[in-house]
């Protein structure tokens, strides 16, 4: 991924990227599951990068007021409203503590802080530890998919190994989704936390629903 694009520009390549994945699949590709899995990768990899420049464009407007002589109260509770979606607890619980103290303390926080990755999330082992808000979100966003009624059918008829037509089923559930919860699907939309937010979602239960077919399927 380019680190010399802005936040808008992936934001912009993140959009295109679900509108394909929503859509109808394009000729030249083998199956309905490399479609999937290409086109949810793109997601993903633009998610964690526009994560990363709204992270680093917060960082770089709050220190530069702190050099000017300090920040108001309420530009203190914006600041924490624009990175609470994009870290884990531990990370903002940890770059908010940091707000009392230094800016050298702070900048060093904001430095070391990750934004929080889903799909890193979903990828982990069974049974290992998660990040409960977005297990959480991903869950519930599952639930709303309906994918849990569609991995049955799913593992009833093969599992991954048959995966094709139901993973068209899953995408077609993702575009009424987005059409449902006014998440944006065209690069000239804007997207705001809340459509950011049930993307990341969107991407994670994609996710799940891939791994439970591959450890469901024969």
């Amino acid at each position: 991924m380019d680190e010399g694009l802005s936040a808008f520009e992936f934001q912009v390549r993140l959009i295109a990227a679900l509108g394909q994945f929503a859509g109808k699949m394009p000729d030249g590709f083998l199956s309905q599951k490399e479609f999937f899995l290409i086109k949810l990768g793109d997601i993903s990899e633009n998610l964690a990068a526009l994560k990363l420049a709204r992270l680093r464009a917060a960082e770089g407007s709050l220190l530069r007021r702190l050099e000017k002589g300090g920040v108001t109260q309420e530009e203190l509770t914006d600041f924490k409203g624009a990175i609470d979606k994009l870290l884990s607890a531990r990370d903002y619980d940890y770059v908010c503590a940091a707000l009392a103290g230094s800016r050298e303390l702070l900048k060093k926080r904001l430095s070391e802080a990750r934004p929080l990755s889903i799909a890193d999330e979903e990828k982990k082992a069974p049974g290992a530890p998660r990040e409960q808000a977005a297990d959480r979100l991903v869950s519930e966003a599952y639930r709303r998919l309906r994918f849990d009624e569609l991995e049955h059918e799913a593992l009833r008829a093969g599992g991954y190994a048959a995966a094709d037509r139901f993973l068209e089923t899953a995408r077609g559930r993702v575009a009424e989704y987005c059409v449902l919860y006014r998440v944006p699907i065209h690069p000239d939309d804007t997207l705001t936390t809340f459509s950011l937010s049930s993307i990341d979602a969107v991407a994670g239960a994609c996710f799940r629903l891939l791994a439970r077919l591959r450890a469901g399927g024969r």
